[in-house]
């Protein structure tokens, strides 16, 4: 009876230790822990111009004083006007259908312009030059272009982890997590990882969603096809435990409190 008293008594420091252990506490959930009230961030700076690439879909938009030409470059305008052009790109696959792919060679094949190089340039350059070339074809041309193709992969310990489209200039890490609903309890937060795919090859980042130091990471402002990926907490193991401990001890108790009463 004395061996089972004290296997009960060790058992339950255990399950103590491992619940006071396992708890996180509010800070450790708080994100920019290190930032002061008031203080002035000069960081981060204006986010860097995307420069497109081989691969990336573009939104090109050629209008003219001539409806039949302007045809020829947004056929869902015969459609139903602005309906026509949002059922055209109004999701990821009507995207890929109407837009315009950057080839291997860095060029979009626009009809009566022909090859256009844009690749090494941001969308602001491209337009100016797509309408350049437009210039030479077409008279009284007005010309758009935008990325189409801004997505970023969000995985791990997410509440809700998946595919994110961006429709704006840039899209800042805070702002992608925000996407997919936050993180979960079980996130680690000193320990997000961010993959981005370059012309050398794939570079990765290591980011502190705790410290100021995120806002100056080369990683802050994200990039078309990065990959975020938030860590779980080695505690997660531990929490998926406990009910384990927990009816353990309970199975502990009633044997010991079972061996009592048939004793006496």
């Amino acid at each position: 009876m004395i061996n089972m008293l004290y296997t009960f008594r060790i058992t339950t420091l255990l399950l103590l230790v491992a619940l006071i252990f396992s708890c996180k506490t509010r800070k450790d959930l708080l994100y920019l822990q290190d930032i002061k009230d008031m203080e002035v961030q000069n960081v981060p700076g204006p986010s860097p111009e995307y420069k497109i690439k081989p691969g990336d879909n573009l939104y090109v938009n050629v209008q003219t004083l001539n409806p039949a030409v302007n045809l020829l470059f947004n056929p869902t305008q015969s459609t139903a006007g602005s309906g026509g052009t949002q059922q055209a790109y109004g999701n990821p696959v009507s995207q890929f259908i109407s837009g315009y792919i950057v080839d291997p060679s860095g060029a979009i094949m626009l009809p009566v312009i022909g090859a256009v190089i844009v690749a090494g340039k941001t969308a602001i350059q491209a337009q100016a030059f797509v309408q350049e070339k437009a210039g030479t074809y077409l008279k009284d041309a007005s010309v758009q272009v935008k990325v189409l193709s801004f997505k970023v992969t969000l995985l791990g310990e997410l509440r809700s982890p998946g595919v994110y489209y961006n429709y704006s200039s840039s899209m800042t890490v805070p702002e992608a997590i925000g996407m997919a609903g936050g993180v979960s309890e079980n996130a680690k937060f000193t320990q997000l990882l961010v993959v981005r795919r370059t012309p050398t090859g794939s570079k990765s980042y290591r980011l502190d969603l705790t410290g100021k130091k995120l806002l100056t990471s080369e990683a802050y402002y994200l990039q078309p096809d990065d990959v975020i990926y938030v860590n779980a907490d080695k505690l997660k193991n531990t929490n998926r435990s406990l009910p384990v401990y927990s009816l353990m001890l309970s199975g502990i108790t009633t044997l010991i409190v079972l061996l009592q009463y048939f004793r006496y």
